[in-house]
């Protein structure tokens, strides 16, 4: 038998080491706090302002114009305005952007497939809805002249107007509807048209100008007629709904 104190001595050890604590589990972590999603408004939209040329149903090519402080303007002019085109507003929501223009269309330019792609709906149309047409849109870098130009004042309080498109066409309000070609040339937008009539719309000291003439462009030696050339959508301007 082993010596009572060396019994006692290693009973004592034993119930030590039975006893001890085991150690303090350790504290919980603090939840993380959740990441918000982002709603649809603070998602970044991309700057759309600048010109888009997009095609209609019937695969003709026209411009969308944006322009900084929410107005826009369109080269369509197959509508009752003809070479006056359109007008609206835009506004983005997301990462889209939405045109209301002033016969009640909307037209909406959102990404897809790393570009962009146009969508236009007609008057009263839940825009989460079927669209009436589709095409693929791209941005024209550079791009001065396409759009709407609001001319010289007619005898009646009107003012003549000219749309060019990207494409190079021109339309003139003039006889009730003409259409020609433009071209960009040193100077500016050359407009040629089929009664053998030019304009051409250039940089002035004040803005632009437009300057016209009858004959061949090296005949432009003293037009007969010169006017403030505005391009719609630079300044403010009013639609009704």
């Amino acid at each position: 038998m082993k010596p009572l104190a060396a019994t006692l001595s290693l009973f004592a050890i034993l119930l030590v080491s039975g006893c001890s604590r085991p150690p303090a589990p350790a504290e919980p972590l603090s939840p993380a706090e959740p990441t918000p999603e982002a709603s649809p408004a603070a998602v970044n939209a991309p700057d759309f302002t600048g010109t888009w040329v997009t095609a209609d149903d019937q695969g003709q090519a026209f411009d969308l114009v944006v322009f900084p402080g929410g107005q826009a303007v369109s080269t369509w002019v197959k509508g009752p305005e003809g070479a006056r085109g359109e007008r609206g507003f835009w506004r983005t929501e997301g990462d889209r952007l939405i045109i209301a223009f002033q016969d009640g269309w909307t037209d909406l330019i959102i990404p897809q497939g790393g570009g962009f792609m146009h969508r236009g709906f007609e008057p009263g149309a839940d825009l989460a809805g079927r669209w009436k047409n589709e095409a693929p849109v791209r941005r024209i870098e550079g791009d001065a002249f396409t759009g709407i130009w609001q001319l010289n004042k007619e005898p009646d309080g009107t003012y003549l107007y000219v749309t060019l498109q990207s494409a190079g066409r021109a339309f003139s309000t003039v006889g009730g509807g003409t259409e020609g070609r433009w071209e960009l040339t040193k100077e500016g937008a050359l407009c040629t048209w089929p009664d053998g009539w030019n304009d051409l719309i250039l940089p002035a000291q004040d803005g632009y100008q437009k300057r016209s003439w009858v004959g061949p462009a090296e005949q432009n030696v003293t037009p007969p007629d010169i006017s403030i050339a505005t391009r719609v959508g630079s300044e403010r301007f009013s639609i009704n709904p």
